[in-house]
């Protein structure tokens, strides 16, 4: 294997000089997790062209830097794309281009490494450091050292993690597809049920709001009171990772503590883009915990509901954006009128035609969970199969060239 150089970020890119804008173009912007994204697909948020004065043009290739903050790495490559529409960054990035020799996505790779992390941390002053990577000012970001090999190298490294980055983003299309099947399924049965009407509320042998309790050991029980995340895996079940253990009196617990089957439901949060009224069901072997003040627990009467059909009806209502009907915005923050969202009434079939949408929805949701789960796996593995090629613990041999060149 040839010596690897330690570099400075100077030492293989250079600060653009560019231009600026006119009219409306194509936003990127860096997305966790997502590298350099079209903002407006992304976001579903189109920048109006009396707003773009300030921005920057950017080529194919360029490599741009939010010099605002450098938590979650907020760096990425200008990718091609079609038409002839220049992109733009907001001036909160700094450009970049990579001197000859240096490939732009290997560049970025290099970016993501411990190596440039710990690097960049060192440089850091204190109190920044005390803080995590916010506001790295410009020359300790141009400052901090890169492991670069050969360009042949450095095409290897691209290639593979390429397929990597390719299988990811074909399991994730398997993802989007499996919850938009999921989601059809369930319009087509919500949307054309028939059955006796019944409130929702009525469908419930409890309700009751939650509640924030005490710092832990401060009153009678301690038990863990459901965060937010709680709703992040998109699926149906959830997992009390995150949440934090409060005190709270016997009797608070009492009425309050989730048993299997029970529904959380979002009374409080939300966004323009997504809205409050989310939920999620209770699976068996949870530790206990009980809902916070921002849900409502709800407990299905297993008498008059199947309580994962209460559940699928919904989760169909958020996702066709009926809960909006139900909100208003205070301060800044959504919030559900939980009273009147649980007094409308639905339509209940018989318990063979709830039993069979359960299964279809739980069957779907089944896979997404498994897909998800795949999907972690394969991300973790790509994070350590990066680090062993930047560390040089693992060799891509030359011969992978001329493999290339025989498939190609």
């Amino acid at each position: 294997m040839s010596d690897w150089l330690v570099k400075r970020l100077d030492e293989l890119a250079d600060r653009v000089a560019v231009k600026n804008s006119a009219g409306y173009k194509r936003v990127l912007t860096v997305a966790a997790g997502h590298g350099l994204v079209d903002q407006e697909t992304y976001f579903n948020k189109r920048v109006a062209s009396s707003d773009l004065s300030g921005y920057w043009v950017v080529e194919p290739g360029d490599f741009v830097y939010n010099k605002s903050t450098s938590k979650d790495a907020p760096w990425g490559v200008v990718a091609r794309w079609d038409g002839d529409e220049p992109a733009v960054v907001t001036t909160l990035y700094i450009v970049f281009r990579p001197r000859p020799g240096v490939e732009s996505d290997y560049l970025l790779h290099a970016c993501n490494s411990t190596f440039f992390f710990d690097s960049l941390r060192g440089m850091l002053r204190e109190g920044a450091r005390a803080h995590g990577l916010l506001n790295v000012r410009l020359r300790e970001f141009f400052g901090a050292q890169l492991v670069v090999p050969t360009p042949a190298e450095q095409r290897r490294v691209i290639d593979v993690m390429a397929a990597v980055d390719a299988q990811i983003a074909t399991l994730d299309a398997e993802v989007d597809a499996m919850r938009h099947l999921l989601r059809c399924a369930l319009s087509d049965h919500f949307e054309s049920i028939l059955g006796h009407q019944h409130s929702i509320k009525d469908l419930c042998s409890h309700v009751v709001g939650g509640i924030w309790g005490s710092p832990e050991g401060e009153s009678e029980v301690d038990v863990l009171a459901l965060g937010p995340r709680i709703y992040a895996p998109a699926t149906s079940g959830f997992v009390t990772d995150g949440s934090p253990m409060r005190s709270f009196t016997q009797k608070q617990v009492e009425r309050r503590l989730v048993q299997p089957d029970d529904i959380i439901l979002e009374r409080s949060g939300g966004s323009p883009e997504q809205p409050v009224g989310r939920v999620v069901i209770a699976g068996s072997g949870l530790p206990p915990c009980i809902p916070t003040d921002f849900q409502r627990l709800m407990r299905p009467n297993v008498e008059k509901v199947e309580p994962r059909y209460l559940f699928w009806r919904l989760q169909h209502d958020w996702n066709v954006g009926l809960t909006r009907s139900y909100s208003r915005r205070t301060t800044g923050i959504t919030n559900l009128s939980v009273k009147d969202y649980i007094a409308r009434e639905v339509p209940i079939p018989d318990r063979n035609e709830q039993r069979a949408l359960v299964s279809v929805a739980d069957a779907i949701d089944l896979s997404v969970s498994e897909m998800k789960i795949e999907l972690g796996r394969l991300r973790i593995f790509r994070s350590a199969l990066l680090k062993s090629l930047l560390n040089q613990e693992i060799e891509i041999p030359k011969s992978y060239d001329a493999l290339l060149e025989e498939v190609s």
